[in-house]
């Protein structure tokens, strides 16, 4: 018995059985690994193609838009003549069907605009706002400093952007100023002529 224990304690070579397993071990990893990196890459290239694609809509998109913008710039002094051309027409009675008919053109004209997202920006009464508004003339006037007196030319946006500025009178709040010296002055010499 004790022969037998000793083969099994030297016996250190692998047996049939385990030189058996080892290579068709070895073959399975090496059949795995060229499958994983071939998997791996289709991951990668599919990736890299959404990503591609989502690139070119996103150009395309840019792409259009910035046509639609230059196209939209190039109709804004058409607004500009229409309104006027109302604003002149409301003088004179005489022609009150062509005002009625340019209002009705003009309307439309804008409707289709704004169904391509383009917005007038609103100014009269607001505070002054750099990005929106661009200021030519500070007046004296009853409102607070800083707050859009009158819009000298319609400001636009196209899609939340800003494509023209509107052209703005502010108030530079010096009339309550001039007012109130004025009061205060007032009650002064009132004041003086009461104690003498």
């Amino acid at each position: 018995m004790s022969l037998k224990k000793e083969n099994k304690v030297e016996s250190t070579e692998p047996t049939q059985e385990q030189v058996k397993t080892e290579p068709v071990q070895e073959n399975v990893e090496k059949q795995q690994d060229p499958l994983m990196e071939m998997t791996d890459l289709l991951k990668r290239t599919q990736a890299n193609f959404e990503n591609y694609r989502k690139q070119t809509e996103k150009r395309v998109e840019d792409i259009r838009l910035m046509a639609s913008r230059n196209i939209i710039s190039q109709l804004l002094p058409v607004i500009d003549n229409f309104e006027l051309a109302i604003k002149s027409g409301s003088n004179n009675v005489q022609n009150n069907e062509l005002v009625k008919g340019i209002e009705l053109i003009y309307s439309q004209f804008f409707t289709i605009l704004e169904d391509n997202g383009v917005k007038a920006i609103e100014s009269e009464g607001k505070k002054f706002d750099p990005y929106l508004h661009e200021a030519l003339i500070k007046v004296e006037s009853m409102l607070p400093e800083n707050v859009v007196v009158e819009e000298l030319q319609k400001g636009f946006t196209l899609n939340n952007v800003v494509i023209r500025h509107a052209k703005v009178k502010l108030s530079s709040g010096k009339k309550l100023e001039v007012k109130e010296e004025n009061k205060n002055e007032n009650k002064n010499e009132n004041n003086n002529q009461g104690g003498q």
